[in-house]
């Protein structure tokens, strides 16, 4: 887990520099962060996945990657100012067991349509490391990240997962250095 912890790190540092040059230039919204969730982090509101939680007076709670150190790695991608973010979540056989019910029914697609599906590849990789790429979604009462749509959902593959958040912000040439940390962590 260190060792994909220090990738998904090492991809979003060595991105920045990308990523600033288009904050800079062309988009004041777009963001690339590494998180660490703790189980009880992530919740379920209304069908979706988040994490930003408001304290008992309303006033904005957790959000920023600094607020956040849990055994769950994530990276988020924001890529527009109100729409346009996506999420990559690792989901170890060690923190399986702590997730909320609701958060592994949005994690199933529970409810929808073909769920037998999602909720078979979650019970056939109960023993290894998914990641699961999601894109942030808005709805009359609530906004969170659900499953994308534009991709298998799970995956075993860190690389595709980490090709997911590439072709969210629109820099797919990010993937070559996908494929050289890999190989640095596989050393």
């Amino acid at each position: 887990m260190d060792k994909t912890k220090d990738t998904m790190k090492a991809f979003v540092d060595k991105a920045q520099p990308v990523i600033q040059e288009i904050k800079r230039v062309h988009n004041e919204f777009i963001r690339l962060e590494y998180f660490a969730f703790s189980p009880e982090d992530l919740y379920e509101d209304g069908g979706v996945i988040d994490y930003i939680a408001d304290d008992l007076e309303g006033n904005a709670g957790k959000y920023s990657p600094e607020h956040f150190d849990g055994p769950i790695n994530a990276i988020y991608a924001q890529f527009g100012e109100e729409t346009g973010a996506a999420l990559l979540l690792e989901i170890t056989p060690e923190v399986r067991a702590s997730l909320s019910s609701g958060v592994v029914d949005v994690l199933c697609d529970r409810g929808e349509e073909g769920d037998i599906e999602f909720i078979r590849a979650w019970e056939e990789s109960a023993d290894k490391t998914v990641y699961f790429r999601m894109d942030h979604s808005y709805y009359l009462y609530g906004s969170g990240f659900e499953l994308s749509n534009d991709c298998d959902q799970i995956t075993t593959s860190l690389g595709a997962g980490l090709s997911h958040i590439t072709h969210r912000l629109g820099l797919t040439y990010l993937d070559d250095m996908i494929d050289d940390l890999l190989y640095e962590a596989s050393l």
